[in-house]
């Protein structure tokens, strides 16, 4: 953290202000220009946005994790996984620093955080970490072998999987008969688990199954991925 922000005047202020400009911006377009019609909706949107942000740049950074460091690879000898792990968990802590953040503007909202909240963050914490780590270790294995992989998960995560999920709307503006299609994506149960939480006080609960379960697969397809072509990495890059 101290490198990707050193010589910046905000400092580490910069991985807020980001969230917080692109959440402005979306509140006005959606709130005041298409008129979504959502109580509190810039607590909405700031609570589906935040989790996200950490997801989508740790996917569009960390994806590069091994190509980028082929010099360091071939060089010395060290456990490779940390490379990804490093960007998942320092988007990780930028994005658990950004929590204080969100709880001012919901006690300024007349909503107050109760103990679920001390179950539920480190929860979902370990749920979007499993998740994002399983799939950085299987694409950026593949990406030493297929560069392209860099750029279309930077297509395909902010321009496709980012408006398929309850990010910039709530998952209640979704007609109803769509709702088990949506939450089959791992990201939009995850989503909505954190709404649930920061501004219901509610555990998740049941329909946070897909990504209970795509978790627990991407993340061991992920590390058979990893084990299998690391061995390779070094004649490749």
């Amino acid at each position: 953290m101290k490198l990707r922000y050193q010589d910046t005047f905000f400092g580490f202020l910069w991985s807020l202000i980001r969230p917080l400009l692109q959440g402005a911006v979306l509140f006005v377009v959606l709130r005041k220009f298409i008129r979504i019609d959502v109580p509190d909706y810039h607590l909405v949107l700031l609570a589906g946005l935040f989790p996200w942000t950490w997801f989508q740049t740790s996917l569009v950074i960390a994806v590069a994790s091994f190509a980028s460091n082929g010099a360091l690879i071939k060089k010395v000898y060290f456990p490779r996984f940390v490379l990804p792990l490093a960007t998942v968990m320092n988007n990780g802590v930028q994005y658990a620093l950004s929590i204080p953040v969100l709880v001012l503007l919901l006690l300024i909202g007349g909503y107050t955080p109760n103990w679920t909240w001390l179950v539920g963050i480190p929860y979902l914490l370990v749920v979007e970490a499993l998740l994002i780590m399983g799939i950085v270790l299987f694409i950026a294995s593949l990406d030493v072998y297929f560069r392209d992989l860099e750029h279309l998960t930077d297509v395909f995560v902010g321009l496709i999987w980012f408006y398929l999920t309850p990010v910039i709307y709530p998952l209640s503006l979704v007609p109803q008969k769509y709702h088990a299609w949506v939450l089959l994506n791992p990201m939009a149960s995850l989503i909505e688990g954190w709404r649930a939480l920061f501004l219901r006080n509610q555990l998740p609960g049941a329909d946070m199954w897909p990504a209970l379960l795509f978790a627990g697969a991407i993340a061991a397809v992920g590390a058979f991925s990893f084990r299998t072509m690391q061995g390779g990495f070094a004649d490749a890059l």
